[in-house]
């Protein structure tokens, strides 16, 4: 009797060990639900200080691309958000605006600087988080060596300057030159990169000086240029100190041909008392019109700001390389360097092995009756 019940025991329980496989079968598995959370991007640019007028121009771009890209269907499904911080085109602001971005934020790329001095802060942090970060009009040359995160879609000005020069040395014919330049990474780049391919052409620097971003006076600079004896004036500068520049200069009597960067190519600058018979450069931007005409309309301009469109692409690009990645940085970043004949509105743009752009070209403009014209 008893191994008979542990015979019927051990039937029961096998029935019962069936029993409960049987219901384990039919439970259904509960799947993780997807992550429908937008995928956010940071845009850091000056919307203060000296070149506000164009960084509110370009956070404008920034946002017209980033509807177009939600409007259809965003990356895989998933929406941008962008969040903007203002660097005032100034360092330690910028500094300031990337680590939130990075460290509060948390967002995957940055987009949108214009100004070297505020890439070039935050670079090692967005370097040390891995954040990928793409500068719009940041050309100064110790930024190919920033980081592998560090992208750009403007050229280096170790172009721009060495186009300057030949053009100032070949073109204009000219062959003794003053160097007046505001101390930030940018311009201070262009100013070394213009004096050392000048006297390679042959050309004589007679006079090197400086100030700072933030001074309005320049007429002692600029009373060393008019006794220099130099035959043009190469200014890189900011656009306020540059707008009380150019004034002074007309003011004082310089007659000496002024040459400048893309700077100038803001209507704050070149409308300003003294800008007339002003030449500059630029890189090429071979506008799509169907763009300049969409953001013209939109923004009530007459003529396209400097960096619009390389501000419009950089966003587009960073989508285009998230459908990709993913919302990974590491596979965003390798994403990234695969491009090389991107079509964008400011032209064709690929990246090298430093994050900087393959190709790099140039144009040149004057202020003619208030208005640029170009060369």
């Amino acid at each position: 009797m008893q191994s008979k019940l542990k015979v019927l025991g051990a039937s029961g329980l096998a029935l019962l060990i069936l029993a409960g496989g049987g219901c384990a079968a039919k439970q259904s598995v509960t799947e993780t639900p997807k992550d429908t959370s937008p995928i956010k991007i940071g845009w850091m640019g000056p919307l203060t200080g000296d070149v506000a007028t164009v960084g509110e121009m370009t956070k404008k771009a920034t946002t017209m691309a980033v509807k177009e890209i939600n409007d259809t269907g965003g990356i895989d499904g998933l929406p941008l958000e962008v969040v903007y911080e203002d660097s005032a085109c100034d360092a330690k602001t910028g500094s300031n605006a990337g680590n939130k971005l990075i460290n509060v934020e948390k967002v995957t790329a940055i987009v949108g600087e214009l100004c070297s001095g505020p890439l070039l802060a935050i670079a090692p942090v967005a370097e040390q988080n891995h954040t990928v970060l793409i500068g719009a009009g940041t050309t100064a040359p110790a930024i190919t060596d920033a980081g592998d995160y560090i992208f750009r879609v403007v050229p280096s000005d170790s172009y721009q300057g060495k186009y300057a020069a030949n053009y100032v040395y070949n073109t204009m014919g000219k062959r003794k030159a003053a160097v007046l330049f505001a101390k930030a990474d940018y311009t201070e780049g262009l100013a070394t990169v213009f004096t050392s391919e000048f006297k390679k052409l042959g050309g004589e620097v007679v006079l090197t000086d400086s100030f700072l971003q933030t001074d309005r006076d320049l007429r002692t600079q600029l009373t060393k240029v008019k006794d220099s004896g130099a035959d043009m004036l190469y200014f890189p500068t900011y656009t306020e100190a540059g707008v009380a520049g150019v004034k002074q200069a007309q003011e004082m009597g310089l007659n000496t041909q002024i040459f400048g960067s893309e700077t100038v190519d803001d209507p704050k600058f070149y409308g300003a008392q003294g800008a007339e018979g002003i030449v500059y450069t630029k890189p090429t931007s071979y506008t799509n019109e169907e763009f300049k005409t969409k953001f013209l309309t939109a923004t009530d301009q007459k003529e396209l700001p400097v960096y619009v469109t390389q501000s419009y692409d950089a966003m587009k690009i960073v989508a285009e390389a998230l459908k990709q990645s993913g919302n990974d940085s590491a596979k965003l970043k390798n994403a990234l360097y695969q491009i090389k004949n991107y079509d964008g509105v400011s032209g064709k743009i690929g990246f090298d092995q430093n994050g900087d752009l393959t190709t790099a070209n140039y144009e040149v403009y004057k202020v003619v009756n208030g208005e640029p014209v170009k060369q």
